[in-house]
């Protein structure tokens, strides 16, 4: 993991700061967030689970439970100043806590989520990632896409089925938010193997942080003359990890605090643990360990896979990974450490702690376990599709249609980095989402908001070309793609496990490499992005759209708030201009 031993101040002290102050009311990181259950028990439970007699063989695409329990909850988007690393910034909290409160649900429940906007000058919307929206594509929370931004002091409540099970993450889709902490973890439970695991230990959240404002540093990408990069100055564990103030850039009067202090967990010694990986970063690329231990991984995304083991779990933004941990080590602390490819991103802090204690362990005294040594491969990908195997087997079916698309970059007229993919740099219009206009039968749309009418096409294959020697993580909305091949320069044709290919709904695609996915778009009708994850290359147009069986979408039943929310939002821009100077994702 390299050299990520030695550091900056002294771990001795494990916190100067209240979590109130590097946290609001988020209980992350300390010892007061609970351990999750194997479902929720509020509610009757046939023969045993609430998903009745379904199992992890069961075809979630297909068949999924509905439990008629509806999980409520009410959010309030606010700013406000905290210092997660020790360095003051004005934030943007979910009920005052950063991270946003853990949404969790059984299979089949359906998840209601009012979201008031107490910003002053800014829409929002949240995207619920990985859901896949079957039948209701206006769920998505995507401005400009499947809604209109909700406008300052006005509410929308998004409504949909915990259609699959396993860990995910909710966050803005408006314009580079989520870089401002706006994003929380999503806990689904559903069926397991069998009982491989003794503890869930719940989200770990590993999320590069920057100092400045997310607008300004989005006006950093988008100036003209500007190389459309910018440096992440730390790296947070749930939150939490100490930055060395020393090195604040000098006249920069922020209040910062050295030693502000790190996330904590317990292990039970014997015991083994589930801990569900979560990389809602901006930009970075994590690797993942625990000193001392090998982890099993059993599901990427939403998909539970085949179990295998590792020493170091690679996530690209938006990526989960759940792992099973065995507590058997010698010492009674360890090191938990999360590390931002040097060679794969750009941060000036990459490495990020977080403190592991055994039941009788001093936890007042900081581990002094030693790191893996395990280098970077640079490769920026994922594991190899050859041991991801899902445990629900699904064979590829036949392709009907064959997309292929480019990713590149170059600079526009007014000399601003863009990144294009199919040859468009996309920018949306938040006053007309594309969903609103296919539901009115119109498929003609502006070039600049690149969208690809997938027609009647019931699997749709996309080859994609990366022309640039930067990775990037490659989101699908609405859909867990079959994942064929990539590698690095062209494709040559080969699919690796045709039987039963990896499915997620991020993937890595490498710095002059390919990927090849393919989804079945005539499931599911709707306008769904298809977008690179990194903030930054979304904002500067790394995006299409696919619209996908339009004759369907057509009949959808779209509810009356959706065109209400976009009435308020047009109201709310006669007389206030959106500061909207990128793609809108």
């Amino acid at each position: 993991m390299g050299n990520t031993n030695s550091s900056p101040f002294n771990l001795g002290d494990l916190g100067q700061l209240s979590q109130l102050q590097t946290n609001g009311e988020s209980s992350y990181g300390t010892f007061d967030a609970p351990d999750l259950p194997t479902f929720l028990t509020d509610n009757p439970t046939p023969n045993g689970y609430p998903w009745s007699t379904m199992n992890s063989q069961t075809n979630y695409y297909q068949d999924q439970p509905n439990t008629g329990v509806i999980r409520r909850y009410d959010f309030t988007v606010s700013r406000g100043t905290i210092a997660p690393d020790g360095y003051e910034l004005s934030t943007i909290l979910v009920n005052g806590q950063f991270p946003a409160p853990l949404i969790e649900a059984n299979w089949g429940d359906t998840i209601q989520v009012t979201v008031h906007n107490d910003l002053d000058d800014e829409g929002v919307s949240l995207h619920w990632h990985g859901i896949l929206q079957k039948g209701m594509p206006w769920e998505d929370g995507v401005p400009g896409v499947t809604q209109c931004p909700i406008p300052p002091k006005k509410s929308f409540t998004y409504q949909f089925l915990a259609d699959l099970y396993g860990t995910s993450w909710y966050h803005s889709h408006y314009s580079a938010q989520v870089a401002a902490g706006l994003f929380g973890p999503l806990v689904i439970y559903g069926p397991r193997e069998k009982k491989d695991y003794d503890i869930d230990i719940g989200p770990v959240m590993l999320s590069d942080w920057y100092h400045k404002e997310y607008f300004d540093l989005v006006e950093e990408i988008m100036k003209p003359g500007g190389n459309g990069v910018v440096l992440s100055d730390s790296n947070l564990i749930n939150g939490k990890m100490n930055f060395n103030c020393s090195s604040v850039a000098p006249g920069d009067k922020t209040p910062c605090k050295s030693n502000a202090g790190i996330s904590k967990f317990r292990f039970k010694r014997g015991k083994v643990h589930r801990l569900r990986l979560i990389n809602p970063s901006a930009e970075a690329i994590q690797r993942f360990s625990i000193d001392g231990h090998t982890m099993k991984v059993i599901a990427n995304d939403f998909v539970p896979v085949e179990p295998y083991d590792t020493k170091v779990v690679t996530l690209g933004v938006g990526q989960r990974t759940d792992v099973l941990v065995r507590a058997n080590g010698k010492l009674d602390s360890y090191w938990m450490r999360s590390n931002i490819s040097a060679i794969c991103s750009l941060g000036r802090a990459p490495a990020a702690l977080a403190a592991i204690y055994y039941d009788n362990a001093n936890q007042k005294k900081a581990p002094k376990s030693q790191a893996w040594d395990i280098p970077d491969p640079g490769t920026c990908a994922n594991d190899d599709l050859g041991i991801t195997k899902p445990v629900m087997k699904l064979p590829l079916p036949p392709a009907d249609k064959t997309i292929e698309l480019d990713i590149s970059s170059f600079k526009n007229a007014s000399n601003v980095t863009l990144w294009t993919l199919g040859g468009v740099a996309a920018r949306t219009n938040y006053n007309s989402p594309t969903l609103l206009l296919s539901k009115l039968g119109n498929h003609t749309f502006e070039p600049e908001w690149n969208v690809i009418n997938t027609g009647k096409a019931k699997s749709v294959r996309v080859v994609v070309n990366n022309k640039t020697p930067v990775a990037h993580p490659m989101h699908l909305h609405g859909f867990n793609m079959y994942v064929l091949h990539e590698g690095p320069g062209s494709w040559d044709g080969t699919i690796i496990n045709r039987h039963n290919p990896q499915r997620r709904d991020v993937v890595q695609i490498r710095g002059n490499g390919h990927l090849v996915i393919q989804f079945d778009a005539g499931e599911n009708p709707g306008v769904w992005p298809f977008h690179c994850h990194i903030a930054w290359h979304v904002s500067a147009g790394f995006l299409t759209q696919f619209l996908t069986n339009p004759d369907q979408v057509k009949k959808v039943r779209i509810p009356n708030v959706v065109a209400e929310t976009c009435r308020q939002w047009g109201h709310w821009t006669l007389s206030n201009i959106p500061a909207q100077i990128d793609s809108g994702l």
